[in-house]
């Protein structure tokens, strides 16, 4: 997979990191702090249907392409408006710290 282009990265997407909160009861409840926006190119990779909670929900697989950050993990976010991405893992393909390959699931 070589590196995208400055104008192939179009889609404008909002970097977000987990915050695990205790509540009254001390159960966690998780939510995301946005880090910053940043400049994406998105390519579908597969869609399949799943069971979720007891119901059919379609699960599509994504390959986001970022300029590098050395902040970003497995338990961030990816979201543009309705759209969240759950980043699944994330590499550097060549090790010169200029992309990173960002495997994500989005469920619809």
């Amino acid at each position: 997979m070589s590196a995208p282009t400055i104008g192939e990265m179009r889609q404008r997407m909002s970097l977000e990191a987990p915050v695990d909160t205790a509540d009254d009861s001390g159960a966690m409840t998780r939510g995301y702090v946005a880090l910053g926006q940043i400049w994406a190119k998105l390519t579908p990779l597969s869609g399949e249907a799943q069971f979720i909670a007891g119901r059919q929900e379609q699960a599509i697989g994504w390959i986001a392409q970022i300029r590098w950050r050395s902040d970003v993990t497995s338990e961030m976010r990816l979201v543009a408006g309705a759209r969240r991405l759950r980043v699944t893992s994330v590499h550097d393909p060549d090790g010169r710290r200029r992309i990173l390959i960002c495997r994500c699931e989005e469920i619809a």
